[in-house]
Order: C-alpha cells, then sequence, then structure tokens
C-alpha cells in the first residue's frame, strides 16, 4: 500500500474514531436524559402513559444506537490492524458491513419514530429514507467483499 493511500486511510479512520466517540457520549447523556425527565422536543416524556410502548421504544432505540455505534468502532479498529498488516481490504471487515446495515435499518426505524415518547396519539411509521442509507451500505458492503475476496486470492498467487 502506498504511503499516502495510507495515511489518507489512517487519518479517515481517526476522525471516524472520534466521531463515533462524540456520538456515544451524546447517546449516553441523551438516553439519561429521557430516563431522568429532561426536557427534550419542548415537553418532558410522561412514563405514566402507554409505558409499556415507551419502554420498549426506549429499549430498542437505545440498543441500536450501541449496536451502530459498536459496529462502527469494530471497522474503525479491524481497518487499523488491515493498515498494520499491509492489507487495504481485511476481510474480517465483511461480516461487521452487512451487519452494519440491519444495524442502521433498526436504529433509522427507531430514530424517526421519537415522537412515541412524547405524543400518545402518535401511530409507528416507516418512511422511505429509512430503507436509503441501509441499502447503500448493503451495496457497499457486497462491493467491499469482492474487494476483500480479491484481494486474498491475489496474495495466494505466485
Amino acid at each position: 500500500m502506498k504511503g499516502k493511500t495510507q495515511k489518507g486511510i489512517r487519518v479517515c479512520a481517526y476522525i471516524a474514531l472520534v466521531i463515533c466517540i462524540v456520538w456515544a457520549l451524546y447517546s449516553i447523556a441523551y438516553f439519561i436524559g429521557l430516563l431522568s425527565g429532561i426536557v427534550s422536543f419542548g415537553e418532558a416524556v410522561d412514563w405514566t402513559r402507554n409505558s409499556m410502548v415507551k419502554a420498549i421504544y426506549y429499549v430498542g432505540y437505545l440498543a441500536s444506537t450501541i449496536w451502530v455505534i459498536g459496529l462502527c468502532v469494530k471497522l474503525v479498529l479491524n481497518t487499523f490492524k488491515g493498515i498494520r498488516e499491509n492489507t487495504i481490504f481485511p476481510q474480517n471487515n465483511v461480516k461487521p458491513l452487512f451487519w452494519l446495515a440491519l444495524a442502521f435499518f433498526l436504529y433509522l426505524l427507531c430514530w424517526s419514530n421519537t415522537p412515541i415518547l412524547y405524543d400518545d396519539g402518535f401511530v409507528f411509521r416507516i418512511m422511505h429514507t429509512n430503507f436509503v442509507t441501509p441499502f447503500f451500505l448493503l451495496f457497499f458492503a457486497f462491493m467491499y467483499k469482492v474487494a476483500a475476496d480479491e484481494v486474498e486470492e491475489n496474495n495466494l498467487t505466485i
């Protein structure tokens, strides 16, 4: 791998890691704020009405957020390992990319339905935009898999 490309990938990976850390810290504050009743979207969450639906939503949103952030960090760490091993497409990033497409779909589904916490008459919705990013992630995962397989096959060729 050329030095300039390697340096560019390393810089992007560090930036992605910092973004993941900031996102994780923001999410911790947000989820603690939801539980403690701190005002968000102009009003506090009333946990006494429809508490079961709100609790299921809250757990799903929390779990999907943790899952997405965890997968992003895993991808960055695998990329650092690949750079050390002089592999631009590490094979161990393939499965996390496919899982990231599913995790991000669930995350976007929860994110777009946040008003469930504040409006008792809110109806669960699925929007077309919830499918766009996961679709591109899935497409990218397939492309990455092809590239990783080609790199591995090329390394085995004499």
